[in-house]
């Protein structure tokens, strides 16, 4: 997403001839380092809810599972501010059509955490004032998420945020898994599409 020559705002450039604005969209933001079969089920699960069209944001830099992981290449109040940015990127590229950013439990438990924050809540009111956000739940996160948004300093973004539904075992399905399991010489025939699976045997 190169600056906007005009306003020094993110512009979007969807490769191909991208969705229609006059349905909804989603954005599933990655690294997609393999894409795996839990960003495929993400996709169709709200494709089916809503009938409308997901884009695929690919990122070279992503905000960890958790503060201690190893190599981020931006901090993460930089990464966070980067979400925000494709959603007022997308805003700005298709106006009229209700904009959804879709993720998994995890990182939604992470948009509310103070720790990746200077000034959480004008982060968050800039976010979901660009987009909601709509969350599959992980296993072992069973109604996390909706403890921490009925928390009273939660409250003006309850209606923004909702769960959608994915088997946890499939959400569950991360690429650090999948390069994991090449490293060690598991077959991912289960854990990628079908389409990916002859460029991890390449």
């Amino acid at each position: 997403m190169p600056p906007h020559p005009a306003r020094g705002r993110q512009r979007l450039e969807p490769l191909g001839s991208g969705p229609r604005g006059d349905r909804p969209i989603a954005l599933l933001a990655g690294s997609f380092d393999p894409p795996t079969v839990a960003h495929v089920a993400l996709a169709e699960a709200w494709r089916a809810e809503t009938g409308g069209d997901v884009v695929l944001v690919y990122a070279d830099r992503t905000l960890p599972k958790e503060p201690e992981a190893e190599g981020p290449l931006l901090d993460d109040a930089a990464r966070l501010e980067a979400l925000r940015r494709v959603a007022e990127a997308a805003r700005d590229r298709w106006p009229g059509a209700p904009l959804t950013v879709l993720m998994g439990s995890d990182k939604a438990r992470q948009l509310f955490d103070p720790g990746w924050y200077d000034h959480r809540d004008e982060a968050l009111d800039r976010l979901f004032s660009a987009a909601e956000v709509r969350y599959a739940e992980r296993a072992g996160d069973e109604g996390l998420v909706a403890s921490i948004v009925a928390e009273p300093a939660n409250a003006r973004f309850r209606g923004r945020l909702a769960r959608i539904a994915v088997p946890s075992e499939i959400v569950a399905v991360a690429s650090s898994g999948v390069r994991r399991w090449i490293r060690e010489g598991r077959p991912v025939t289960e854990l990628v599409p079908p389409e990916v699976l002859p460029l991890l045997e390449a």
